[in-house]
């Protein structure tokens, strides 16, 4: 989530805000990505059973490294739950401090915001940077788009994040995450900022491409 324009405020109560999944109802997007890597199962949320190949390691990396988008919508404890479903024993409470840490931050300020939030998260290419049987480092390149009135203005992260993965357990399992910003195109030449607003209206009647509406 690093890099991602937004304003931290209070709900005006002592409770913590939280965002409602729109499968439920709410005004939002929902906490599943589009083309979501294959796997036998899910658990805690997360998918769970990847191969033990190349093609399992991409997928794992894959899922790991647009989790967020699943993530802005879970509880504290739901996302250290998640996390450590993916990840190795070792690495898993390093990784929930961090994850659960980011997460709150958006959370809390996205809350706010009167409007829907529009939040995806997207891998849009992959490579293998390392392969053995045992473990791998797979970098996934991602872009994460953003918009929420009174919150953040409409807006395109894009990342590359690193993930090292290590056979243990059957499965595919994080170690390690780096991410650094990047490669980032420009805006194209009849292109303009937009407000949360207009963002928002001209997308009234589309469906995300996940087969979830937004509403």
């Amino acid at each position: 989530m690093a890099g991602l324009l937004v304003h931290t405020a209070s709900s005006g109560s002592g409770a913590k805000p939280t965002l409602r999944n729109p499968a439920e109802g709410a005004p939002g997007v929902v906490d599943r990505a589009a083309g979501e890597p294959e796997s036998s199962r899910h658990e805690r949320g997360m998918p769970v059973g990847f191969t033990h190949s190349e093609a399992g390691a991409r997928a794992a990396a894959m899922a790991y490294a647009t989790a967020s988008q699943r993530w802005l919508y879970m509880t504290d404890a739901e996302i250290a739950e998640a996390v450590a479903a993916i990840a190795t024993p070792e690495a898993a409470p390093g990784l929930a401090s961090e994850v659960v840490s980011e997460v709150s931050i958006a959370r809390d300020a996205l809350s706010v915001s009167p409007g829907r939030v529009w939040w995806l998260v997207r891998p849009l290419a992959t490579r293998i940077q390392d392969y053995a049987p045992d473990h791998t480092r797979v970098s996934v390149w991602t872009i994460t788009i953003l918009s929420a009135a009174d919150v953040a203005v409409p807006q395109a992260d894009w990342l590359t994040v690193t993930v090292d993965l290590a056979w243990s357990d059957g499965d595919w399992r994080v170690t390690a995450v780096d991410d650094e910003v990047g490669p980032t195109p420009t805006a194209g030449v009849r292109d303009e900022p937009w407000s949360p607003e207009r963002f928002d209206e001209a997308l009234t009647g589309f469906e995300r491409v996940d087969a979830q509406p937004t509403r």
